[in-house]
């Protein structure tokens, strides 16, 4: 049963280290909504006559101006969807490790129920571990959905209000409270804490 727990736990741990990389790419989306916000921000300035004073003889300054902001901004969009691909394949990775795990456990020895839940030491029981990794891809796939969502919902017609609350969302990332993962890694990994 030992041996059991310990390829769950291994299986845990590399799924951990994927989930290392979320906080990185977090925080490039959170870099690009953060630029992205800021040409919004600028496109109706550049839209207005009355702010380019002496600099209205110069030809076509503001239709170049406008296409270069707009311009920047599909680059910005084209990194935030590529980078939310990356979340993506985060969330298959989890789920491709549960589903493994699952197999591995159910497949290979039939374990039953009562030894699914019997626990040796420390050692956390199978169960345990398979309901913590469940739990880790559903807060992920819910947090992924979300920040799809709310990329999707930005474009350059967002109001100042709206994007606030959008950031919001984005850098809060409600789905994965980070007290309740290390509570799950602290279960799955008792044995190392001790």
């Amino acid at each position: 049963m030992e041996a059991v727990v310990r390829k769950v736990q291994q299986r845990v741990r590399k799924a951990r280290e994927e989930m290392d990389l979320w906080d990185d790419l977090n925080s490039r989306l959170l870099t690009n909504f953060n630029r992205a916000t800021s040409v919004i921000d600028r496109l109706p300035v550049l839209g207005e006559d009355k702010n380019y004073g002496a600099l209205r003889g110069v030809a076509n300054i503001q239709e170049d101006l406008m296409g270069k902001q707009i311009e920047s901004l599909e680059l910005i969009f084209v990194s935030m969807r590529e980078t939310l691909e990356k979340f993506n394949g985060i969330v298959k990775a989890l789920n491709k490790a549960l589903r493994d795990t699952n197999q591995m456990v159910r497949g290979g020895s039939a374990l039953t129920a009562k030894q699914m839940q019997l626990q040796v030491g420390i050692l956390p029981t199978i169960a345990e571990c398979l309901d913590g990794l469940r739990t880790l891809c559903e807060m992920h796939q819910a947090e992924f959905a979300l920040k799809s969502s709310i990329i999707s919902l930005l474009t350059w017609k967002s109001s100042s209000s709206d994007i606030v609350v959008l950031r919001q969302l984005l850098v809060d990332q409600p789905n994965i409270p980070k007290d309740e993962v290390q509570s799950i890694f602290d279960v799955i990994f008792a044995d190392e804490i001790c």
